[in-house]
C-alpha cells in the first residue's frame, strides 16, 4: 500500500489520536518534510511510532528538526500548534506564502516555462493552504510546509545564469610584434 495513502488512512480511522507529538504526524503530511529519512529510520517504524508501537529517540526527533529546520519545541509540543488568523502577525505569514505563489505566476506570465511547469502543483498546494488559513484550521507545520515547497518551485524555475567566459576573435589576437 502507498505509505502516505496508509498515513491518511490511519489517521482517519483515529490510530494517531494518542501519540505524544502530533505535529511530528503534521511534518509527515507535508510533501517537503520529511520525517522517516532524517531520522534514518523506516516508513513503516514511523507509522509504527505513530500508533504507539514503537518510539522515536530523542536524537532521532531531533535530526528530523534539524534538517527540517523545525523548532525542536515545536516537533515535541503535545499539541498542534495551529495559526490564529485572527493574529496580524499570523495572517502576515499567510500573506507571504501566498505571495511566493504570485511569484511563480509571475515568472511564468514572463515567459519562464520551468515556473509554468511548477505552477498547477503550486496552485494546488496554496489553494489547501488558504483554504486552511480560511477555515482557521492551518498548522504551523502546514505552514512551514508550504513555504518550502513554493520556495523551492520558484528555485527550480529560476533561470540558469550565463556562464562567464573569454570570447574568442576569429583569426587569433591582434599581434603586438612590432
Amino acid at each position: 500500500m502507498n505509505y502516505y495513502l496508509q498515513l491518511f488512512r490511519e489517521e482517519r480511522a483515529g490510530l494517531y489520536k494518542g501519540y505524544k507529538y502530533p505535529n511530528l504526524i503534521e511534518v509527515q503530511k507535508q510533501s517537503c518534510l520529511h520525517v522517516g529519512y532524517f531520522a534514518n529510520v523506516t516508513d513503516e517504524l514511523v507509522l509504527a511510532a505513530f500508533r504507539g508501537e514503537e518510539e522515536l529517540t530523542a536524537d532521532e526527533i531531533r535530526k528530523v528538526a534539524h534538517y527540517n529546520g523545525i523548532p525542536l519545541s515545536v516537533l515535541t509540543c503535545p499539541k498542534v500548534i495551529m495559526l490564529d488568523m485572527g493574529r496580524v502577525r499570523h495572517r502576515k505569514m499567510v500573506a507571504e506564502v501566498d505571495n511566493l505563489c504570485i511569484r511563480l505566476k509571475c515568472m511564468a506570465r514572463e515567459g519562464n516555462q520551468k515556473a509554468e511547469k511548477y505552477l498547477e502543483w503550486a496552485d494546488r498546494e496554496n489553494q489547501d493552504f488558504l483554504r486552511a488559513a480560511h477555515n482557521n484550521r492551518l498548522s504551523y507545520i502546514h505552514y512551514l510546509g508550504a513555504k518550502r515547497q513554493l520556495s523551492d518551485y520558484i528555485l527550480f524555475a529560476r533561470p540558469e545564469p550565463t556562464e562567464r567566459g573569454i570570447s574568442t576573435m576569429k583569426g587569433g589576437a591582434a599581434s603586438c610584434r612590432g
